[in-house]
């Protein structure tokens, strides 16, 4: 049985994206997601920071985006959205899986937090990740070219979030048009909270 620890709000609206993208069958554990603090953390959840998502498969918990978003693709082996192993593209879904939660994410809540002009190696490295991200989709439609995957949810999901931090860019745009798929939609008609439909 696979449980999501889901905070409405949170980023792990995105494995409830990729769940119906399996079409899976899961259930999900409506969790309060905890204060700058650390206050607030629900005891229910087995993240070890109380954050979300957090993953319970049989009684095996998994944590953090991009392993969840790995654990359930290889789970499901047979879903377009994962790359299994033996798949040519393999390597390059490894790739951006990293690149996303590793250096895009991270990049992306510097520049949220102004501290990207207190560091200017790291600005640099934000620009030319920016590049190398616009690039790739200019040759798109999805980052692994025709094949839309986890990684263009966890894409998707940030750069909706922080659209306004990206600056002027139709490529970015376009990208987040497509994001209108069947599966987000269920998602968040099962579980956007009542009083947000």
């Amino acid at each position: 049985m696979l449980t999501l620890y889901h905070s409405p709000g949170s980023f792990s609206s995105r494995i409830l994206w990729l769940l119906e993208e399996l079409e899976a069958e899961y259930a999900v554990e409506v969790v309060s997601y905890p204060k700058a603090d650390g206050s607030n953390a629900d005891p229910r959840n087995p993240h070890p920071h109380g954050y979300t998502p957090a993953l319970s498969h049989d009684g095996h918990v998994v944590t953090e985006t991009g392993a969840i978003a790995l654990y359930l693709t290889d789970l499901f082996p047979q879903a377009p959205v994962g790359v299994p192993p033996g798949d040519p593209l393999r390597g390059r879904y490894l790739t951006w899986l990293f690149y996303q939660v590793g250096l895009t994410e991270p990049l992306v809540y510097m520049k949220g937090n102004k501290l990207l002009a207190q560091d200017a190696p790291m600005s640099y490295l934000d620009g030319e990740m920016m590049k190398h991200i616009e690039a790739t989709l200019a040759a798109g439609p999805y980052i692994l070219g025709d094949r839309f995957t986890a990684v263009d949810i966890l894409y998707m999901s940030l750069f909706e979030h922080a659209r306004p931090l990206l600056g002027d860019s139709a490529v970015i745009d376009a990208y987040l048009a497509r994001a209108d798929r069947p599966a987000r939609r269920r998602a968040t008609q099962r579980w956007q909270p009542a009083t947000q439909r």
